[in-house]
């Protein structure tokens, strides 16, 4: 199959952090082409990218574009191929938008009954204050991924603190921010795979406690920013998490839940977090993985259930050209 990849590529360490590193677009290339796919990059941010598609035409986009501007960047390049009818991985443009914001999504979780931390929106006007939280919080801007802006200054005890996280979230974000209640206790990440009905890969623990003190002063036994770029291969990874049976169940089932309710398809990612009593919260949803073979999380997912990165690429690839065919078929129907 004439498959094409849209990314944008982080050519340097100032280029944007959601940005893709050269080894991951050559990685996902590999794959695809091991398995008898002519491959053809794209990359999302050349002038060039609707007229390349327009000519080229390929059968199926795998996209991992993370886009450049605006809150609800990510929709943009599915928007473009939905333009053009040619299909694509992952998540649609509503998806994708809904799930870039934290509010939304914890508004759509909350809507069906999906635990998640209670949070409140604040905004540069607002009085900086908890209202009915509980310390200890965590400020996180609302618009980002991979962590960014996420330190262990975001974790905040007391007013003072806060004050303090939430002037140097407006001054950096210019928008508005979230407060959300920190859940002490295992950070758990947990992969999706696929639609009829969606596959939930086994729940995996990140566990800090290797960390050097240095280590763990940057990362107070939370993903933030500085973990994820250079401490995530200090941490122990454990499939399935270090949990009792009933919760793995439990972080099974409202993870699917909330794959279906925010609309993902094809793959996803969430992170969760799992307090003393062993209830499960979701704190956020990645529709675009990362997929970087060294350091993303679900290529560590797949190779702790003795799968290759090969098998995982070409499983995305697989589920998404089965739910085309499906969706295609039912449309065509429809029409008759």
């Amino acid at each position: 199959m004439k498959v094409g990849i849209t990314f944008n590529l982080k050519r340097s360490e100032t280029e944007l952090d959601e940005f893709d590193r050269p080894v991951t677009i050559e990685a996902i290339k590999r794959a695809l082409e091991a398995r008898g796919h002519k491959v053809k990059l794209y990359e999302a941010t050349s002038p060039l990218l609707f007229y390349s598609l327009t000519i080229d035409r390929p059968q199926f986009v795998f996209n991992i574009a993370e886009g450049k501007y605006g809150a609800y960047r990510e929709a943009f390049v599915p928007a473009l191929l939905d333009e053009l009818r040619i299909p694509y991985t992952g998540s649609s443009v509503l998806s994708l938008a809904i799930s870039m914001d934290k509010v939304m999504t914890k508004e759509v979780l909350l809507y069906h009954g999906i635990p998640t931390p209670k949070f409140k929106v604040l905004k540069v006007i607002d009085p900086i204050e908890i209202g009915d939280l509980n310390y200890p919080v965590i400020v996180k801007p609302i618009f980002e991924g991979s962590s960014i802006g996420i330190t262990s200054k975001s974790i905040c005890e007391n007013d003072i603190e806060l004050k303090e996280a939430a002037e140097k979230a407006f001054r950096k974000f210019k928008r508005p921010i979230m407060v959300e209640e920190f859940i002490g206790g295992m950070e758990v990440t947990v992969g999706v795979m696929g639609n009829f009905p969606p596959q939930v890969l086994p729940p995996m623990e990140i566990d800090f406690s290797t960390l050097s003190k240095r280590e763990l002063k940057a990362s107070p036994y939370i993903q933030t920013y500085k973990f994820k770029t250079d401490y995530s291969d200090k941490a122990n990874y454990y499939l399935p998490a270090r949990l009792p049976v009933e919760v793995l169940q439990k972080i099974t089932e409202i993870v699917k839940n909330a794959f279906i309710a925010l609309r993902n398809r094809d793959v996803a990612r969430f992170d969760l977090r799992v307090d003393k009593n062993y209830n499960p919260y979701i704190l956020e949803v990645n529709p675009l993985p990362g997929l970087d073979p060294e350091h993303s999380d679900l290529p560590r997912i797949y190779k702790l259930m003795g799968k290759t990165y090969g098998d995982l690429i070409n499983d995305i690839l697989q589920v998404a050209v089965e739910r085309y065919r499906l969706e295609t078929k039912i449309s065509y129907n429809h029409e008759e």
